[in-house]
């Protein structure tokens, strides 16, 4: 599992066949029309598209319910449970640096089974607006969409960690 770190390697949720798991990856694999993306920046699309791609993305231009089992696959090392994603966090907190904290706020939430992505992306990229076209792309605050027990900000007494 990579490690967070603000605005570069991100914690993504993700719904697909109605299970929750939680990944820690580079952000740039969370455009999920990468052919859109590159139609944003350049004029060649193919050398853009190309340019832009992830080796975890290689084949899956555009990612949605169809391929997403192949690409979840590719991403399995990036896995990571709540219980680890929670004592990292509180080691984080414990180290007293209150910019790294911000590390640990979920970036991206992609379900896959309702074909809608959330974003919470902290800086001025849209990812939400990179999504397939039968996709709702949307940026809120979809922490109160994640399932309880998979709420790594929120420690055994209840309290929410970035509240603290």
């Amino acid at each position: 599992m990579l490690e967070p770190i603000y605005a570069e390697t991100v914690i993504v949720g993700v719904i697909h066949k109605k299970q929750f798991q939680w990944y820690v990856t580079d952000r740039e694999l969370w455009y999920l029309d990468y052919v859109k993306f590159a139609q944003a920046f350049e004029n060649e699309v193919d050398s853009a598209v190309n340019e832009y791609i992830e080796p975890e993305r290689k084949g899956i231009e555009v990612l949605s319910n169809e391929n997403a089992e192949l690409f979840l696959k590719r991403i399995e090392s990036y896995q990571a449970d709540t219980t680890t994603l929670l004592k990292l966090f509180k080691d984080k907190i414990e180290s007293q640096d209150e910019e790294d904290v911000l590390d640990f706020s979920p970036s991206f939430l992609v379900d896959f089974d309702q074909k809608t992505f959330y974003s919470l992306f902290p800086e001025p990229a849209s990812f939400e607006e990179y999504v397939p076209s039968d996709w709702k792309g949307t940026y809120e605050d979809f922490t109160a969409l994640i399932p309880k027990i998979e709420k790594y900000w929120v420690n055994k007494d209840g309290e929410n960690l970035f509240e603290l």
